[in-house]
């Protein structure tokens, strides 16, 4: 292989800190005696960046990247754990409170550029965090295992549909679980506040229903696939495409009463011997290069409006709540708030307080 093209070698090394949802992935891209060297911390399944990270480093032949890749818990909690020596030049999550949170808390740190300046206002906060792609959430379905093939186009059809196939739907539900997963208890909260009836009703349908619970979008779909389960719920829309395109047997279904838009979100560590490394990386994912391969190749939603329709483009019918990238998501992140979030979903589910 030529030394401009990235070598992907995949290394794994387990974590048991937590069960299963701290297992760290760690992928090297380039040549081994590159100059200089990067290392990405992210939540991003690699099958989605690795296109990406591999373009940039033909692009750029003297850099290697080093990619990790965790839970979005447990990436906050190692850019705190490390910020006396940061190890990461780039940190990317799609919990986009917990990179607010590490921001408002001095864990990052500024960064301007021409490409920088041109991105919306609302896309960036105090030039220390910056989205790069912004994507629905929807839910997933196997076409061949559903009740009837009566997909729920919203949540109210989705309670009906749980109503009408009671025995057939039992726990053959999936959702995030919001103890562990970051963008899960993102986008739990984010319901509570746009339909807060509707939720509590949709939570207490699948507390009875025995819903099944996950860590991230593809073990979800996993499960889809293999007939454990037939629905996914709060599924992150770059994912469920992805496989879509893949397998006809699956469905994506974008909700007509409201759909939660989500940034991925990427910041810099203060004091990383990484950053200008990091900066690059982060200029490339900003650019209209890169913009324009998350679209061409069907990798991620991209944060910019391109020219050209994409085949994973909204229908204006569809209202979208976008998860603003501002203050107030700090405020679900308070302590009490957060505590009392999660033992009131567990009691709904009928889960007790105990981590799977």
């Amino acid at each position: 292989m030529k030394d401009s093209i990235a070598a992907l070698l995949i290394l794994l090394t387990v974590f048991f800190t937590k069960p299963s949802f701290a297992v760290n992935n760690v992928y090297e891209f380039g040549k081994t005696n590159a100059l200089s060297h990067l290392t990405l911390y992210s939540t991003v399944d690699i099958k989605t960046l690795s296109p990406l990270i591999t373009h940039f480093i033909s692009l750029n032949p003297d850099i290697r990247i080093q990619y990790e890749q965790m839970g979005e818990v447990d990436l906050y909690d190692r850019v705190i754990r490390e910020k006396d020596q940061p190890k990461a030049g780039l940190v990317i999550s799609s919990a986009m409170d917990l990179q607010l949170k590490l921001v408002n808390d001095g864990f990052a740190q500024r960064y301007q550029s021409v490409i920088t300046d041109e991105l919306p206002t609302m896309t960036t906060w105090r030039n220390q965090v910056f989205a790069f792609s912004l994507e629905p959430i929807v839910m997933v379905a196997n076409r061949g295992l559903f009740p009837n093939s009566e997909f729920p186009n919203n949540r109210q059809e989705l309670l009906q549909t749980i109503r009408k196939y009671s025995n057939d739907i039992k726990g053959r539900i999936g959702t995030y679980d919001v103890r562990n997963s970051g963008v899960g208890y993102l986008l739990a909260s984010q319901d509570s506040r746009q339909a807060n009836t509707t939720w509590g009703r949709l939570l207490e349908a699948f507390g009875s229903h025995k819903v099944r619970t996950y860590c991230c979008s593809n073990e979800i779909i996993d499960d889809i696939e293999s007939g454990r389960i037939v629905l996914g719920y709060n599924v992150l829309g770059s994912s469920a495409y992805q496989r879509v395109l893949k397998n006809p047997w699956l469905i994506m279904i974008i909700p007509s009463d409201y759909t939660l838009m989500l940034m991925r979100v990427a910041l810099i560590p203060k004091n990383t011997a990484n950053a200008r490394n990091g900066e690059l990386f982060l200029d490339y994912l900003l650019s209209d290069i890169g913009q324009k391969m998350m679209q061409t190749e069907n990798l991620l939603y991209p944060i910019k409006e391109l020219p050209g329709q994409s085949p994973q483009s909204l229908s204006p019918s569809h209202p979208t709540r976008i998860i603003e990238l501002d203050q107030q998501l700090l405020l679900g992140r308070d302590y009490a708030k957060q505590k009392r979030f999660i033992e009131e979903w567990e009691y709904a589910l009928e889960l007790n307080a105990e981590i799977k």
